[in-house]
């Protein structure tokens, strides 16, 4: 039914929740996950255009995205994971018709 799962995730305690539910729907379907973040700070809007650095935060969200792909494939998961910056309502819609996946 859905070969890719969308999991959209904030880095806070939420996830947990949520990726708890994801486990299950992606094991009973055999889903791969596509693990999305997607940085809204300042630098994280305007670091391509203004050419910026990483800011901690964005090193941050991409440890903590590594480390739960990390865990998941462990599990026997096929998973990825993508930090985008921008206004996430609009990324999330991009990157879920990039990858051809159910959010």
């Amino acid at each position: 039914m859905y070969s890719r799962i969308l999991v959209p995730l904030e880095n806070s305690p939420a996830d947990n929740t949520i990726l708890a539910h994801v486990r299950q729907l992606a094991k009973q379907l055999g889903s791969s996950l596509v693990l999305i973040h997607v940085a809204d700070g300042w630098v994280a809007r305007n670091i391509n255009e203004l050419d910026l650095r990483e800011s901690e935060e964005i090193k941050q969200d991409r440890a903590y995205l590594k480390d739960l792909c990390s865990g998941l494939e462990a599990e026997g998961f096929d998973a990825d994971a993508v930090l985008a910056g921008g206004e996430p309502a609009r990324t999330r819609r991009r990157i879920t018709k990039s990858r051809d996946a159910f959010a």
